[in-house]
């Protein structure tokens, strides 16, 4: 199957955004399908040009050829209440889909502004057009759209990572039930696993007797970082110590922190499994990737009793908590802490939820809805 994909994004060696897209791909050239991905690169960001075209070959797969047609961003800048960076972006992904390695037997928009980006070339050629909704707000994404309707007709299939994307999409009048699945987002399994603890504090100089609580993602209001260590500071615990692996403007700030900042994805799965309980309280998702990284790596979570996160978590593999409430947070950091017995009970469940969430077997139900409703 020759399959176009477009992203805002795409990981390389030297660029770490979207790392997800990139094992996604990785996995279809495994199953020997061609894949091309365009995602448009931005001069303005980067300061520099960047090669339009780039083909990976590796042995015993299909080649990826990776489209970045160079585009500027505008920052906030607006025409008619529609951010001009978006129209750029649009265009260059038009160009690109004229410069096409092959004729496509499918466009898969991961995101669904990415998905309407190739809405009128997939139309103009009767190619069979999907998206992967994984959108914190689908709504605000969907809003500037003159042709939603005929847009949404034309879709083949919704790719959905949890039940609240699928009931949000629906609601919104993007789709209908019978175009959507959920496939809940998955971990690449070679990379994201349980390692020896007692060797990965060695290597990165944590004491054992530690108990270290890991934080993922953007340092900003949504994710939660200020509220994890506000909730840190509130257990008055000097032996509670952490890590926070992102970026961002809202910098935590704790007593105990022994990193925070930005680290290679391939890099993250030793703090992980150096630490001894994942905490994420954050406010919106699709499916949140970093929780299943922990969970993968044999990490209980505390995180958010809310619907993005029922496909994966429950009181087996993790507490549930009002994302809002730092006396929650700090009382189930403090739980874990005390219960050697049930984090032993959790890790255990949390390995046992993981092992279904891999790259590989997601990436094959993905190709195999593909097949079901591209005709």
């Amino acid at each position: 199957m020759n399959i176009v994909i477009i992203s805002y994004d795409y990981s390389d060696e030297r660029r770490t955004e979207f790392p997800f897209v990139a094992e996604l791909v990785g996995w279809w050239a495994k199953l020997g399908h061609n894949c091309c991905v365009i995602a448009p690169y931005s001069i303005t960001a980067n300061k520099r040009l960047h090669a339009f075209k780039e083909v990976v070959r590796q042995e015993g797969q299909a080649d990826i050829t990776i489209l970045r047609p160079n585009y500027i961003t505008t920052s906030r800048l607006e025409i008619g209440g529609r951010r001009v960076s978006w129209i750029l972006h649009a265009w260059a992904v038009e160009r690109a889909l004229h410069r096409l390695p092959f004729t496509p037997d499918i466009i898969y928009g991961h995101f669904w502004e990415q998905a309407h980006e190739g809405y009128r070339y997939a139309r103009r050629h009767s190619i069979p057009l999907f998206v992967a909704t994984g959108e914190s707000n689908v709504a605000k994404m969907i809003s500037k759209w003159k042709d939603k309707e005929a847009f949404c007709n034309y879709l083949s299939g919704v790719v959905c990572v949890s039940t609240k994307n699928k009931e949000e999409s629906i609601a919104l009048g993007l789709t209908r039930e019978s175009k959507c699945e959920v496939i809940p987002n998955a971990i690449n399994a070679e990379l994201f696993r349980r390692l020896d603890k007692a060797r990965c504090r060695r290597e990165l100089g944590i004491a054992e007797d530690a108990f270290v609580v890991a934080f993922v993602g953007w340092f900003n209001e949504r994710k939660g970082v200020k509220r994890v260590a506000q909730a840190i500071r509130a257990c008055n615990d000097p032996d509670i110590k952490s890590v926070f692996l992102g970026a961002g403007p809202d910098e935590p700030d704790c007593p105990g922190i022994l990193f925070k900042g930005k680290l290679p994805h391939r890099d993250v799965p030793r703090y992980l499994n150096a630490a001894d309980i994942f905490v994420l309280p954050t406010l919106n998702e699709g499916c949140c990737n970093a929780v299943v990284e922990a969970m993968a790596c044999g990490l209980p979570v505390v995180s958010s009793d809310r619907s993005f996160n029922r496909d994966i978590l429950n009181g087996q593999n993790s507490i549930m908590v009002e994302p809002t409430d730092i006396n929650a947070i700090r009382d189930a950091i403090r739980r874990l802490k005390a219960d050697a017995k049930l984090r032993e009970a959790m890790a255990d469940a949390a390995l046992a939820s993981a092992e279904s969430l891999n790259m590989e077997n997601r990436s094959s139900r993905i190709i195999n809805f593909f097949i079901q409703h591209a005709t």
